[in-house]
């Protein structure tokens, strides 16, 4: 490769005809003025494409540090959204169970209450028939007592006429009813 140097120092033999030596010296200047204008460019260019180069190279590695963040925070988002459908399903399986337990459990009191419930309403319709059957008896028995005459109202048993109080004891019916003499108004129904 030809230089600056080589330029300034070539010197041609002068032969004639030929061309004025002035002027080719003048154009050697020219021609080595030129080329180290190229060379100081070619040295700013280099400069400039090596500045690039390792830009170039740095973006590289910053571009691969970039995809594998990338890639890292994509497998990091499956693994997060996974583990959350997996804890979701978990809980949403969890939460059915103890739904189950509580409605079964519920369902199983209901049930005793139920029962309960049938067996009072047994017990109270069986009272409310003894208590009813037991009125009927004593309004029976009641009814059974034989009415006295006047005559034998003189005997003495120990009962006066005085020793009633109020209005006369009341009239049972043949329809288990209270006359309208007694101010009761209680009536007595099968």
């Amino acid at each position: 490769m030809i230089t600056v140097r080589d330029i300034d120092n070539k010197r041609f033999e002068q032969a004639r005809p030929g061309y004025k030596p002035e002027e080719v010296d003048d154009f050697l200047r020219e021609i080595a003025e030129s080329f180290k204008q190229l060379i100081r460019e070619k040295e700013e260019a280099d400069q400039k494409m090596g500045v690039l180069v390792e830009a170039v190279k740095k973006y590289k590695i910053d571009e691969d540090a970039i995809k594998d963040s990338l890639i890292i925070a994509q497998k990091q988002a499956r693994e997060i959204t996974q583990e959350a459908q997996s804890r979701a399903e978990q809980i949403i399986a969890e939460a059915n169970v103890k739904s189950d337990e509580i409605i079964g459990s519920a369902g199983i009191r209901l049930k005793r209450e139920e029962a309960g419930y049938a067996k009072l309403k047994k017990e109270v319709d069986e009272f409310r028939t003894g208590l009813l059957n037991m009125y009927k008896e004593h309004l029976n028995l009641i009814n059974d007592i034989p009415e006295l005459d006047e005559d034998e109202n003189d005997t003495d048993d120990g009962y006066e006429a005085s020793d009633y109080q109020g209005d006369a004891a009341p009239i049972i019916t043949d329809d288990n009813t209270f006359s309208a003499d007694d101010p009761r108004e209680d009536v007595i129904t099968d």
